[in-house]
């Protein structure tokens, strides 16, 4: 711990806008929880959806960002920015590749994990109505929170800890904002919708600054796996939810066990299907991302 060291001294003079820059998701659920104080159960039931909603940023976003940041850091250190372009749109891709459907299975099965995790003793239907819907309106921000995992150190290997604040901040008002005119409109459920919004403004900005930056993000190719991994998505999310509900008609009972097997046949007529509708619609990002995270989750 050397005063003196240059390197020491740089990382320091990074850790306070660093620190600062990766806040504003706390922050927005702090905004969100203050406004949510006046329906009676409403702090819990965002806190519950909002774990719920980042554990796939967390499993998937951290996997492949924890992949891709050294070699930004090296391109960022060689001032490459073709090879930083490179890098940059294959980890977006693999994140949205993992990410866009698990925004459509939690949306899709909202309601039935709600019951399965929590249900039981004092947690009745009234409070897995309120934590699913919070959940499904939650569930959109997955891709922009993704995303920020992955766009917000680039810029940090840029030596630029200035801009990730300067969109936090943007971030965090916006939220406010957006929370506070759908809460109106919508209730409760405008809190995690905002949140979810807040989210993507969030990436879309890291994402049209970095490009200015270094020139370009292969945008054109980003779209189009987007928009076949949006198809794959919508025919996982069809089956998980015939399946499910199917399962609900056969399975009806409260118990455990029945509810198990709903949401495990839902998931698993869902995974099949985006299985299948990847191979068919040529989608290899998918398969890169599941064998990253297979490949972390066994250590």
């Amino acid at each position: 711990l050397d005063p003196k060291d240059p390197g020491l001294r740089e990382v320091l003079l990074l850790m306070g806008p660093g620190s600062l820059g990766v806040a504003a998701a706390q922050i927005n659920i702090l905004v969100s929880t203050i406004l949510a104080t006046g329906v009676e159960g409403g702090p819990s039931s965002l806190t519950y959806a909002f774990r719920f909603m980042y554990m796939p940023v967390g499993i998937f976003g951290v996997a492949i960002a924890t992949a891709a940041i050294p070699d930004l850091a090296k391109h960022a250190a060689l001032d490459s920015h073709d090879d930083m372009r490179r890098t940059l749109s294959w980890g977006m891709r693999l994140m949205l590749a993992l990410s866009v459907p698990a925004t459509v299975g939690l949306m899709v099965l909202a309601l039935p994990i709600t019951q399965l995790i929590f249900e039981h003793g004092n947690f009745k239907a009234d409070s897995s109505a309120m934590v699913s819907q919070a959940l499904f309106y939650y569930a959109p921000g997955i891709v922009g929170y993704s995303l920020v995992k992955i766009l917000s150190p680039s810029f940090y290997s840029l030596k630029d800890a200035r801009t990730p604040v300067l969109v936090s901040v943007a971030t965090v008002l916006s939220n406010a904002l957006l929370s506070v005119a759908l809460y109106k409109v919508m209730g409760l459920r405008g809190l995690p919708l905002g949140t979810a919004i807040a989210a993507t403004i969030n990436a879309g900005l890291l994402f049209w600054l970095l490009s200015r930056r270094i020139g370009g993000l292969d945008t054109a190719h980003i779209v189009r796996v987007s928009l076949k991994l949006v198809v794959a998505s919508a025919a996982m999310g069809a089956a998980a939810y015939y399946t499910e509900a199917a399962l609900h008609s056969a399975f009806g009972a409260p118990a455990l066990i029945p509810k198990l097997m709903r949401v495990g046949g839902g998931i698993g007529a869902g995974l099949t299907a985006l299985v299948i509708a990847a191979h068919v619609l040529h989608i290899e990002e998918f398969r890169q991302a599941t064998d990253r995270v297979l490949k972390k989750l066994r250590g």
